[in-house]
């Protein structure tokens, strides 16, 4: 993604004035192949052109470069997407410059920098020192905690500080930062719907109520996947029963994958010993990777038939935020080296499963 549109504007005024490339050279007293590569993005004007630019096209020097200090949506998805293919295929360092070159231009679009802190967060894994990008982590989260305006922004960056705290174990922090977020939560979208319903807008009602149940599902699932995962209550089986319900209540396997192969890969280890039902789960899991690979996109569907709106408007769009060849390594490893699948190493059963696996992320 071009930093600037210069060239493409100095071809495009030009020729609204009825210039050649020769008659602008004339004007400003250069060659005539000075022009073409300026037009081809070959080369950039020297600082003192731009004003005798702006001036002849009669235009700002800003619009001239094309530059301007907000991004829109769709921009920041395109310059997030391209980043986070980087990360998969080039030198770390070498991106991370390239993610601070972006931050340093766009210092003040608070939704990028939100966008860029999150792709930083995703990204730690991959270096193994991590000292630097947490560091720079940490500038940007600063950065917009001090200057936006927006609540939900400074959620989100609280929400990543917690997280960085907590990759350097520093938890008596993440209590202290986040302890006021376990005051009960009030219930924003609710009150929206009963004032969509008042004033006679019955679709936005409906969203408002969709959006509120479908993030509660979600965040359910994570919620009853940690108490599983770390053994807080002894009747496991009481909470794989109450998660495969809700799976099953409201097909979160094709809604939401993502969440369900957490759940259901946690419920297969911590049943290893009963190998039949752990096997069921590695199913379970199996088919929530079957379709997260499938060019996902995160959607609605009958039931949640008014959310699709709210979610092309993520900053980030429908896109799962992941990077993809690293989240494929971590899938395959984490049923073909999990310690909890060791006894079901030659299990045909097992082995099967492991191979659709490889097979439907190498398709994906």
């Amino acid at each position: 993604m071009n930093k600037f549109n210069i060239s493409d504007n100095i071809f495009m005024h030009r020729k609204r004035i009825g210039y050649t490339q020769q008659n602008l050279a004339d004007f400003l007293n250069i060659s005539k192949s000075a022009v073409s590569k300026w037009e081809r993005g070959n080369a950039l004007p020297e600082v003192n052109y731009l004003g005798e630019l702006a001036v002849l096209f009669d235009i700002s020097i800003d619009e001239l470069v094309g530059f301007s200090p907000q991004l829109t949506k769709q921009q920041i998805r395109v310059i997030y997407n391209d980043l986070a293919g980087k990360f998969s295929s080039e030198n770390y360092d070498d991106v991370l410059n390239e993610v601070k070159d972006y931050a340093k231009r766009y210092y003040s679009c608070y939704p990028f920098l939100t966008s860029l802190a999150g792709l930083l967060v995703n990204h730690l894994k991959l270096v193994d020192d991590k000292e630097e990008s947490i560091a720079y982590i940490g500038e940007l989260i600063e950065r917009i905690l001090s200057n936006s305006d927006s609540l939900h922004l400074k959620e989100q960056m609280v929400f990543f500080k917690a997280l960085l705290l907590i990759k350097e174990n520093r938890h008596g922090e993440v209590i202290e930062l986040l302890q006021e977020s376990t005051l009960p939560k009030l219930p924003v979208r609710t009150v929206l719907a009963q004032s969509y319903l008042m004033d006679g807008e019955m679709d936005k009602a409906k969203s408002a109520l969709q959006i509120e149940i479908y993030e509660n599902l979600i965040f359910m699932m994570g919620d009853l996947t940690m108490l599983m995962y770390f053994e807080m209550d002894n009747d496991i089986e009481s909470i794989i029963s109450k998660g495969t319900a809700i799976d099953n209540a409201f097909n979160l396997k094709k809604l939401h994958p993502n969440t369900t192969l957490n759940f259901y890969l946690t419920a297969a280890m911590k049943t290893a010993g009963d190998k039949e039902k752990s096997l069921f789960y590695l199913k379970e899991f199996l088919i929530s990777v079957k379709n997260l690979s499938k060019d996902y996109y995160l959607h609605g569907d009958e039931f949640f038939s008014e959310i699709d709106d709210w979610i092309e408007d993520f900053d980030l769009g429908r896109d799962v935020p992941v990077n993809k060849t690293t989240a494929k390594e971590q899938l395959i490893d984490s049923v073909e080296n999990n310690e909890a699948f060791k006894d079901f190493k030659e299990d045909i059963e097992f082995k099967n499963i492991l191979h659709n696996l490889k097979i439907y992320l190498k398709e994906d």
